[in-house]
């Protein structure tokens, strides 16, 4: 189990809003969570005044508010007033709010196209897709002057963000641009996954005779398949013994035998199912 914090200040009634990620926060605490997980975003166009009067007015801290104004007005650095305000909250340690400044000073050098890259990686990763979606395709028709190893990479998250939304023909597209520019194996897998996903399994096996230049890829990817529904029904068959150990200690006896007999039911029929298939 983790520390307890002690939070500060109030919960705010109105939240702040970054528009860049349109994350809301409605603490400091959270604030604070929000600029450590994301400091490979910050800028300074983050450190506001409306962000110093919402610290204040909302959250109830007029210290904090007093810091971060004059922080701001003798025009110091993100990597400079994240730390003190993360110091302020004492949420991290300070191992974790030094290393928070560190990658936000790295990431000051980062080209802007990678900035934007890795906005919309974060709504990739938060599965805000169709947000992810909009941020890679301004990128890839707004910035000039990218490499097509870069351009690659751009596609394949796209094509990962239109597969969370099942738009597997699109996906399908953006892989394999992104295998034509990047030459990535698992982009190659990712275009043969969402084809494989969008086509029947006659069309699927149509389009690889089509195209043996993609057999072994489809081999790779077929294993993977198999590894992945393992797992999957070894976590499920887990979590049910779980369930039943759990209710056996509890002391749940009625609770307990229904979940054995469901659980002695399925069994039964996956053997049945196995002998008719011999």
């Amino acid at each position: 189990m983790g520390r307890a914090i002690l939070c500060l200040g109030q919960y705010a009634k109105i939240p702040y809003t970054f528009e860049k990620t349109k994350t809301r926060v409605f603490c400091l605490e959270e604030l604070c969570f929000f600029l450590k997980e994301n400091a490979g975003l910050v800028d300074s166009s983050y450190f506001t005044r409306e962000l110093a009067d919402w610290i204040g007015e909302q959250c109830g801290l007029p210290e904090l508010t007093a810091r971060l104004r004059a922080l701001m007005k003798g025009k110091e650095k993100p990597e400079v007033i994240v730390p003190q305000i993360l110091e302020y909250a004492g949420c991290f340690s300070e191992k974790e709010i030094k290393e928070t400044g560190q990658l936000i000073r790295l990431s000051a050098d980062i080209s802007l196209p990678e900035k934007r890259k890795a906005r919309a990686d974060y709504f990739l990763e938060n599965h805000r897709y169709a947000m992810a979606i909009q941020e890679y395709r301004r990128i890839l028709e707004e910035e000039e002057n990218r490499i097509p190893s870069f351009d690659g990479k751009l596609y394949h998250n796209l094509g990962a963000a239109q597969a969370g939304l099942f738009l597997f023909e699109k996906a399908a597209a953006s892989f394999e641009t992104a295998y034509r520019l990047g030459g990535q194996q698992e982009s190659l897998l990712a275009f043969l996954a969402a084809k494989r996903m969008r086509l029947s399994e006659q069309e699927y096996l149509a389009f690889l005779t089509e195209h043996g230049e993609y057999y072994e890829a489809s081999l790779k990817l077929e294993e993977r398949v198999t590894a992945r529904k393992e797992a999957w029904t070894a976590a499920r068959n887990d979590s049910r013994i779980a369930s039943i150990r759990s209710a056996f200690f509890a002391g749940e006896e009625e609770q307990c035998g229904r979940l054995m007999r469901q659980e002695t039911g399925r069994l039964m029929e996956e053997y049945r199912d196995y002998v008719a298939g011999e």
